[in-house]
């Protein structure tokens, strides 16, 4: 069955360029049922009722709440690498089940743009395909020091550093299960002495992700993975 994000005020009557999609990319008739979500983590089965020029009206059959979605809020503020990496990392981190994604400058970054629009299409498409009901916010990039000032909220902040060599992860992760999580990605060169001393001193932890060092696409879905094993039991 076909799923449409869809604005609340949007449901059972849908106008605009979403009545567009579901006539005219998806064909979908009079009779024909399909999914609307609206982010809140609800699901709507409806059944199509009446097809006009520019607006679609339905019938609500059903309202769920699926249990797809942790029960924890994790925010990965991802410095920006070059190329087409973070398309990478906002597709799945958005499978992984990320609540936030913050692009980041840092230091060492050298990719300098940001491409919001494409990043929220992409975490959209995402959460679609894997089955979640909540489409991960997509923030304006944010430099190293305003990121440090999220800290306040979170119960858990983390910043996984090739030179840490005593607390893993694993560590880390053995309180209670925290309700907010942040987690700061560095860029291809990492972070420099100085913004990991900046870090420590807003309250951020240091954690070991074990001998290898990761790519800048790797690091965060290895870290979501680990949590997610460990908090989702």
């Amino acid at each position: 069955m076909h799923r449409v994000f869809v604005a609340h005020d949007q449901i059972p009557t849908i106008t605009g360029s979403d009545a567009h999609y579901i006539k005219n990319v998806l064909r979908l008739k009079v009779g024909d049922h399909l999914e609307l979500l609206d982010g809140t983590g609800l699901i709507y089965s409806v059944k199509i009722t009446q097809l006009k020029m520019e607006q679609i009206s339905c019938e609500i059959i059903k309202t769920a709440s699926p249990a797809v979605e942790q029960k924890f809020q994790i925010t990965i503020a991802q410095a920006i690498p070059k190329a087409k990496k973070m398309d990478l990392i906002i597709q799945k981190c958005t499978e992984l089940g990320v609540a936030r994604i913050i692009p980041m400058l840092t230091e060492r970054c050298i990719a300098k743009g940001e491409k919001v629009e494409r990043w929220q299409k992409i975490a959209k498409e995402a959460t679609k395909q894997c089955g979640r009901t909540t489409i991960p916010e997509i923030t304006p990039l944010r430099s190293f020091a305003d990121v440090l000032k999220l800290k306040g909220p979170c119960d858990l902040a983390l910043l996984p550093w090739e030179l840490e060599k005593d607390l893993q992860l694993k560590q880390a992760l053995s309180c209670k299960k925290p309700a907010n999580i942040i987690i700061l990605i560095g860029p291809e060169g990492g972070f420099s002495q100085q913004e990991v001393e900046l870090a420590k001193r807003a309250g951020f932890t240091t954690i070991s992700l074990g001998p290898r060092i990761l790519r800048t696409e790797t690091a965060g879905l290895a870290m979501l993975s680990m949590i997610n094993y460990e908090y989702e039991q």
